[in-house]
Formats: structure tokens, C-alpha cells, sequence
């Protein structure tokens, strides 16, 4: 059932027609469990067994509960892969933490990114709906991509303004690799390679570094890079 399709007496209420405080710590509990409810079913069989009666009983929750916190399973799907982005960036940064070379940082973990979402069982889904797949990479890898940046301007990588550039229209560009590589799968390779090449570009990395980066994606072991959505 669609946002729009949902009976108004399942929607939050308001009190005043003012907005309900912050969530408690129960609501925000409640929540993530139903979050993991969608996720673990979302592994395990795919969307289509994606159900409101599937998700409340994985949570062990009703369903007045679930559309307290969620509209629609579109809904909480989403937030399902937005945490699923958010805590595949989490591990990115803790396992390049101590790396010096930041540029390399920032090109890897894009180039994980990119492998990790390409293998994503809601992929079609996400493809679907391109809008909703860009607002999960702005909001959830959005802000581990400005602090590696950042981390390139204050090394010398690249310049100030760097941030402004690739603020504009990244995700749009990697949602467009992807949708290549959904039509043409045996070219993935190639695809991340040009990926990764505008996005430097876009950066105003020089002909050399750019090519030395892409050589080492290149070189680099598909297994380091592999991790479940």
C-alpha cells in the first residue's frame, strides 16, 4: 500500500496541530526494530517478501504500531537501505582510519560503495525510484564523502572549494553508474573505472594522479572490498 493509499486513521496524529515532540527512547527502540525487521527480511528474500504482516512479526510489533512510525513498507524500506548505507560508510571509515593517503581513502571507499550497492537485493527497487536511492547516498554517505574531502583539502589534494564541486550532483552520478550497470552487467568494471574517473575529474585531480588512483582500484583485491548490504 502506497503513502497515499494509507487510511487516515493509520497516519500519525497531531495534538494543536503541532508536531509530536522527539521521539522517547521506546519510540526510537520500536523503530530500529522494525528497521532490522525489514533489512534481515529485505537479505534474506528479497522485496517482494517485503509485507507489513512480515515486518510487524519479525519486530514483534502490531501493525498500528508500524504505521505509527512508517506510512507504507516503501516507507520503511527506505530507511532500511538508508541505514544499510549509513553503517556500510560507518565500517569504510573505521578501516581506513589510519591511512595517509587520503585521496585513496576517498577513492576506495567510493569504489566500495559502488560494488556494495551494485550487489544490493533491492537494487531494481531502488533503480525504480532514482530519487530515492540519491536522498539514501546524500544522507546517509553524504557526510562520510564532505569529512574525506575535507580530509583532501587540508593533505593538498585538491582545492578549497572541492567540497562545493562535489556537493552538487555525486549521487546523481553514481546512480547513473549504476543504472549502466544494471543493463550491462559484464561491463561493471569498466563502469566503476569511468565512475570513479569523473568523479576525480569533477575534483580537478591532475592527469597523473588520477590515472596512479585508478591503477591501484585496479590492482586492488575485489575481496577487500566485498561486504554483505
Amino acid at each position: 500500500m502506497r503513502a497515499t493509499e494509507i487510511p487516515e486513521r493509520n497516519q500519525r496524529p497531531e495534538a494543536g496541530g503541532l508536531p509530536f515532540d522527539r521521539p522517547t527512547r521506546r519510540s526510537r527502540k520500536t523503530r530500529r526494530a522494525l528497521v532490522d525487521a525489514a533489512r534481515a527480511i529485505l537479505e534474506e528474500e528479497g522485496v517482494p517478501a517485503l509485507t507489513v504482516k512480515a515486518v510487524t512479526e519479525r519486530a514483534d510489533v502490531g501493525h498500528g504500531t508500524f504505521y505509527h512510525h512508517f506510512p507504507s513498507t516503501e516507507s520503511v524500506l527506505s530507511a532500511a537501505i538508508e541505514e544499510s548505507m549509513r553503517e556500510f560508510a560507518s565500517e569504510m571509515e573505521r578501516r581506513f582510519s589510519d591511512a595517509d593517503d587520503k585521496a585513496w581513502v576517498f577513492v576506495a571507499s567510493m569504489s566500495s560503495t559502488f560494488r556494495m550497492l551494485a550487489r544490493h537485493p533491492a537494487l531494481p527497487w531502488m533503480l525504480e525510484r532514482p530519487q530515492v536511492l540519491a536522498a539514501a547516498l546524500r544522507d546517509a554517505c553524504g557526510p562520510f564523502a564532505r569529512r574525506d574531502v575535507a580530509a583532501m583539502i587540508a593533505a593538498g589534494d585538491v582545492a578549497g572549494d572541492a567540497v562545493r564541486h562535489m556537493g552538487r550532483y555525486w549521487e546523481w552520478i553514481i546512480v547513473g553508474a549504476l543504472v549502466d550497470t544494471a543493463s550491462r552487467s559484464r561491463e561493471q568494471p569498466a563502469i566503476e573505472m569511468h565512475l570513479l574517473e569523473m568523479v576525480l575529474r569533477t575534483l580537478r585531480f591532475d592527469d597523473d594522479r588520477t590515472r596512479a588512483l585508478l591503477a591501484r582500484v585496479d590492482k586492488w583485491p575485489a575481496a577487500s572490498r566485498r561486504r554483505g548490504a
